[in-house]
């Protein structure tokens, strides 16, 4: 058995000293890595694999004051392509060019919608003036917009393409496992960008956050293990995936992430009703 040579409380991460583009880069091929592994696929299964096709389209960005998110970077197409903007800082600035429809966003749409209404969409989006977002006591996040469909007969809403912030932690391994929670909100907007519930609502936050976090808890332990270290309390991820595992059972089982009054319940008496 691989001997625990570390051991420290979770760290808290923070945005005071931004991570670098090229650990960026090392976090991405880490993840990517950590997802196709055998013992992670066997925990997670296909979402392991889904998981890892998102990540793939992960693009690290440098934040530049008084630029538009992505002005400076090297490829001046991006927005046309299955790029999701990865960042070190906790605000930058958006309009409808960067949350355009990514390819594959238009593809899995086009099964629900007319081509000519997916074009009026994508017009109204490009018209989307500079708009900066900001958070704050967070350790990362993933901003998503939606376009709500208003001619349809009820209520639609369309995911457009997400942008994902990670603060640094001073642990690699925190820093890949924070990334993976984020990717799982992105992979939400990628592989099912068209919802019939208000994308803000406390059930679509929470059964987003519920596989977030077990996503994260699965990385976390992994990673952790394999950089030699343990910590003295349980993260976030800990507590959140015990409350899920003990209502909805094992990942495999059938409604893992699903949301009902008892989980609601057991979350609020664990002081996690925070996490939506």
């Amino acid at each position: 058995m691989r001997k625990i040579v570390q051991e420290r409380r979770p760290p808290i991460p923070s945005y005071d000293k931004p991570i670098e583009l090229d650990s960026f880069k090392y976090m991405k091929d880490r993840l990517i890595g950590t997802l196709e592994e055998p013992e992670i696929i066997d925990t997670l299964g296909a979402l392991a694999l889904e998981l890892c096709n998102t990540a793939q389209m992960l693009e690290p960005m440098e934040y530049i004051e008084g630029e538009e998110l992505g002005d400076s970077h090297p490829d001046s197409d991006w927005p046309d392509k299955n790029i999701i903007p990865l960042i070190g800082s906790n605000k930058f600035v958006v309009s409808g060019r960067q949350i355009s429809l990514m390819p594959v966003q238009k593809d899995r749409i086009s099964d629900a919608f007319a081509s000519e209404s997916i074009a009026r969409m994508c017009t109204y989006v490009s018209i989307y003036p500079p708009t900066k977002i900001e958070r704050t006591d967070v350790g990362g996040f993933c901003s998503t917009n939606f376009y709500k469909w208003r001619d349809v007969g009820t209520d639609t809403y369309v995911y457009l393409r997400p942008v994902i912030s990670v603060a640094q932690s001073g642990l690699t391994c925190v820093n890949v496992s924070l990334l993976a929670h984020e990717t799982s909100h992105a992979h939400d907007c990628v592989t099912n960008p068209v919802l019939e519930i208000d994308p803000k609502s406390d059930q679509v936050n929470l059964r987003s956050e519920l596989q977030a976090y077990a996503v994260s808890k699965v990385l976390q332990g992994y990673l952790t293990y394999n950089d030699r270290i343990m910590f003295s309390c349980p993260s976030v991820s800990d507590r959140v995936e015990e409350v899920r595992r003990k209502v909805n059972g094992p990942l495999w089982s059938e409604g893992a992430f699903d949301v009902n009054d008892d989980l609601i319940e057991q979350l609020d008496r664990a002081g996690l009703r925070g996490i939506y």
